[in-house]
């Protein structure tokens, strides 16, 4: 199993588990969606840096196996998500150009050949401000 994919799971648990007064709270797959995605996110970003810190070091000779891993199991995520707003097409419509900013911040993870760690570091966190600009304006499109 990935890291992604524990990630993702443990997110799913504590979502659906729910604390308040012992008493289950039911979230949507639009909540469990953008709660996944977000710290899927931030996780795959936090561990490209440490395979590739640790690359520099000399302690891991291809980084790029380690980063892979949290490319697993997106699609499934965002089928339980856009099924539930489906007959909505404007809903739908924002939550995929939400996947679509979020799989390009995915797949943009991986560093460029030469790129300088400032620059990597801008490059991430363009990245992350646009994925949450996409979710803010699915949400007040939506009212979701």
């Amino acid at each position: 199993m990935t890291r992604f994919t524990v990630v993702v799971l443990l997110c799913g648990l504590a979502l659906t588990a729910g604390f308040a007064n012992g008493e289950e709270k039911k979230y949507t797959p639009i909540e469990e969606f953008r709660s996944s995605t977000e710290m899927g996110l931030m996780i795959c970003q936090l561990e490209a840096k440490t395979a590739f810190s640790k690359a520099r070091r000399g302690e891991l000779q291809e980084p790029y196996s380690e980063i892979d891993d949290c490319l697993d199991d997106v699609k499934k995520i965002f089928s339980r998500a856009h099924a539930h707003v489906a007959k909505k097409p404007e809903a739908s419509k924002y939550l995929k150009e939400y996947y679509a900013v979020w799989l390009t911040a995915l797949n943009g993870i991986l560093p460029s050949e030469n790129e300088r760690a400032i620059d990597y570091e801008r490059r991430q966190g363009d990245a992350s401000r646009k994925a949450d600009e996409a979710w803010n304006r699915f949400e007040i499109e939506t009212g979701l």
